[in-house]
């Protein structure tokens, strides 16, 4: 009878253990994906907020230019663009931060995950790969923080040279904005390109951990 309930209890234990095994695998692939959705989100924030940016700024240029038929017109046009873009470039830097918290739980669930793997050279291999994982998203995070983050004085900018035509909009005060337009568009494309390069690495990242 005790050999019978040993061999029972023996059994249970396999079980349990086997289905543990497959839960912590399976959770592993939804991290991942959690992790990989995460990342997309954020990229696409930064390269809305780009968007958005360049969108007011060719509003800007509408009225600065001084090929304007419409002043008042494109006036309201640009407070449009200038909210779109605001909002826009807030959220961007809003996903990076949850993209952040999502890497922590992702980069913990490999670590722990990895240190279950039973052959020492195959959790060495693990080891390698997260590291090296790790190593590469610590540099699209700063790419992509950067790239949002850097957006925020161009736009203050711009927003105050926006108030500036509020309060006197005729072709005289477009036109004495000229100067401050041509620094302010050099700076945007610079900007631009930036947040350009680090949405392309950031997609790049994350495809290679897509799991279809």
């Amino acid at each position: 009878m005790r050999t019978a309930m040993r061999l029972f209890a023996l059994v249970i234990l396999s079980v349990t253990a086997a289905t543990w095994a497959r839960a912590q695998s399976t959770e592993g692939i939804k991290e991942t994906e959690r992790f990989v959705k995460t990342g997309g989100a954020t990229s696409q924030a930064v390269a809305e907020a780009r968007l958005k940016t360049q969108q007011a700024l060719d509003a800007y240029n509408a009225i600065t230019t001084g090929d304007s038929k419409d002043l008042k017109g494109d006036y309201k046009k640009l407070l449009n663009a200038q909210k779109d873009m605001n909002n826009q470039v807030a959220d961007a830097r809003k996903k990076v931060d949850q993209m952040d918290k999502q890497a922590a739980v992702y980069f913990t669930s490999r670590s722990t995950a990895l240190n279950q793997i039973q052959d020492v050279a195959l959790r060495d291999k693990a080891k390698t790969r997260l590291d090296e994982s790790q190593k590469e998203y610590d540099k699209v995070k700063v790419a992509l923080r950067e790239g949002g983050d850097a957006l925020s004085p161009l736009t203050k900018d711009l927003s105050d040279q926006i108030k500036f035509l509020g309060q006197e909009l005729n072709p005289s005060s477009a036109a004495s904005l000229k100067p401050q337009a041509e620094k302010l568009n050099g700076r945007g494309s610079t900007l631009f390109t930036q947040a350009d390069e680090a949405v392309t690495t950031a997609n790049g990242y994350f495809n290679t951990l897509r799991t279809e």
